[in-house]
């Protein structure tokens, strides 16, 4: 799917004009240290607006796993919408939908019919 590979760089253009709106001195996203988002999200950054510090909290804090972050967020009061029965996360825009993490990562699980948030599933689909 390009629909995440597609949605970083007009994302990270968007963070950069409110950054520079605000008055900030840094960007930062939620991308994990394992995946291409970090790479499309500060190559993104560094063209559009070099002079700005970017933190990457998954690289930078003793973050390792998707339930220390949700511990994190719970912490300092951070509204997140993983949650320990749901510890995935969505990327949603109009190109696509996408889930990642959690019990989604074993592919012999069918996902939840929350998760058919744009269509339905197989089961429930119209017969035509």
């Amino acid at each position: 799917l390009l629909g995440t590979a597609l949605a970083r760089p007009l994302i990270a253009k968007s963070q950069v004009e409110v950054a520079r709106e605000t008055g900030c001195d840094a960007l930062s996203h939620g991308a994990t240290g394992k995946g291409n988002d970090q790479v499309r999200f500060e190559l993104a950054y560094r063209a559009l607006a070099p002079e700005l510090k970017v933190v990457a909290p998954w690289r930078e804090w003793d973050l390792r796993s998707r339930t220390d972050c949700m511990a994190y967020a719970e912490k300092f009061g951070i509204p997140v919408s993983a949650t320990v029965k749901k510890p995935y996360s969505i990327d949603r825009n109009l190109l696509h939908n996408s889930f990642e993490g959690g019990i989604l990562e074993d592919p012999w699980r069918a996902p939840e019919e929350s998760m058919f948030i744009t269509t339905a599933s197989p089961e429930e689909a119209p017969d035509t």
